[in-house]
């Protein structure tokens, strides 16, 4: 197992590098993701996020960050809604074409690259 976020693993993204530019680029996504009050900013805030449909449940921390369920339940997270979370939050997330890392060969993630979408960035 890697010790890296999962994001970082497949887009062979250095820990230092990542840890610093956590307030600009997500590390990663899944079933649930943490996403900082920086960052649930650019996204337009909690309640863009309930709107986009891409997720279940979005919860408010006190912090201004959100918390993102994309499913009820972990056995429905499919491809699909990877993808819908994908879209919802390539925006934030660290530009490159993630590739399969033998290293980390349970890591889900859409091969597509975030960077076409830094429209959305600050």
């Amino acid at each position: 197992m890697t010790p890296r976020a999962n994001l970082d693993a497949v887009l062979k993204r250095k820990i230092r590098k990542s840890v610093a530019e956590a307030r600009q680029f997500l590390r990663g996504y899944a079933w649930v993701t943490v996403c900082p009050a920086e960052l649930t900013d650019v996204l337009g805030g909690a309640d863009a996020l309930k709107k986009s449909g891409a997720f279940h449940r979005v919860a408010s921390l006190a912090s201004g960050g959100t918390v993102l369920q994309v499913t009820e339940t972990i056995a429905a997270f499919s491809d699909e809604a990877m993808h819908k979370t994908f879209h919802a939050l390539a925006p934030v997330l660290p530009p490159g074409v993630p590739r399969f890392n033998p290293a980390a060969p349970y890591v889900r993630f859409v091969p597509e690259d975030a960077g076409q979408f830094a429209d959305g960035r600050r």
